[in-house]
């Protein structure tokens, strides 16, 4: 199994990444197909909203409240950046060739103490856990799509 590496590049970043084995399209589906999201995020997540365009709205009902954002950016397979909670977010999917991706997630703060109280509730848990659920469900879908 490949490893999530959680680490803070400065005092107002958490960088979280990641090593899938599937081709960057499928992991770049899998943050937006809407059809795809639940499968990872789990616990009866519902997507209400998924405008995957610059300046498009993400919202998702989950049992801990609802989570919504807006695309900035949308570079199909390569980049997305968009607002999540308290930070910016930047997901990059870097092609390692042989059906291997990369995901380098950047998130960006307004202070260090935003920061901090990000990885004081679990950032690192979490991302762990998530990208564990990703890779069960590239699996999963690898099986039954035949990538």
């Amino acid at each position: 199994m490949n490893e999530t590496t959680v680490t803070t590049p400065s005092e107002l970043e958490i960088r979280v990444e990641r090593v899938f084995d599937a081709p960057r399209a499928h992991v770049y589906s899998i943050w937006t197909d809407p059809e795809l999201i639940p499968e990872w995020w789990g616990d009866g997540t519902v997507v209400e909203e998924m405008d995957v365009t610059p300046g498009g709205a993400w919202r998702f009902r989950t049992p801990h409240g609802v989570l919504e954002g807006q695309f900035r950016e949308v570079d199909p397979p390569e980049r997305l950046v968009q607002t999540f909670q308290n930070h910016l977010q930047t997901l990059e999917f870097e092609d390692l060739g042989e059906d291997r991706t990369k995901l380098t997630q950047t998130m960006s703060f307004a202070t260090t103490e935003e920061r901090d109280t990000t990885m004081q509730y679990g950032v690192e848990e979490g991302a762990r856990g998530g990208f564990a659920r990703v890779d069960a469900a590239l699996q999963k879908l690898a099986a039954l799509r035949q990538f």
